[in-house]
């Protein structure tokens, strides 16, 4: 491993590591019930490194945790615009489009994942998704 630490560069140029930091205390602060300060961080994030697709997608997850599903699916659609390829804001693009009724897109858009991202990360809660519609988990 290189001694010399990754530096992201956006606004200002920050090491890898505390980016890492900041998006775990924003997933902190989310999971110990004060989804304000959990926003503000990934929003801070987002603006610190304008070209990462990772926050937007934190703030998906956040949107998404209290029901705003809708929310949610922009957030996972801000972050494709930054990175077009991104198979995990695709997957929760997919979940969002899934948990508002509108299966048929996203069943395309999970089996683009799929074929896209065969062993990646996304792969098994991609999976998941489309195991549990095919089991009538989103019947209407």
């Amino acid at each position: 491993m290189s001694d010399k630490e990754e530096i992201i560069n956006g606004l200002i140029d920050i090491p890898q590591r505390e980016v890492g930091l900041l998006m775990e205390a924003g997933y902190l602060f989310m999971e110990l019930g004060a989804p304000k300060k959990a926003s503000e961080i990934f929003q801070g994030v987002a603006s610190l490194v304008p070209h990462n697709e990772v926050p937007l997608i934190a703030l998906g997850h956040l949107a998404f945790a209290q029901g705003r599903f809708d929310q949610a699916l922009k957030h996972n659609e801000e972050a494709l615009k930054r990175n077009p390829e991104s198979s995990l804001a695709k997957a929760h693009k997919g979940e969002s489009l899934m948990f508002l009724g509108k299966h048929e897109e996203a069943m395309a858009i999970l089996n683009e994942v799929l074929s896209e991202d065969e062993n990646g990360v996304s792969h098994g809660f991609v999976k998941a998704l489309i195991d549990a519609f095919n089991d009538g988990a989103f019947a209407e």
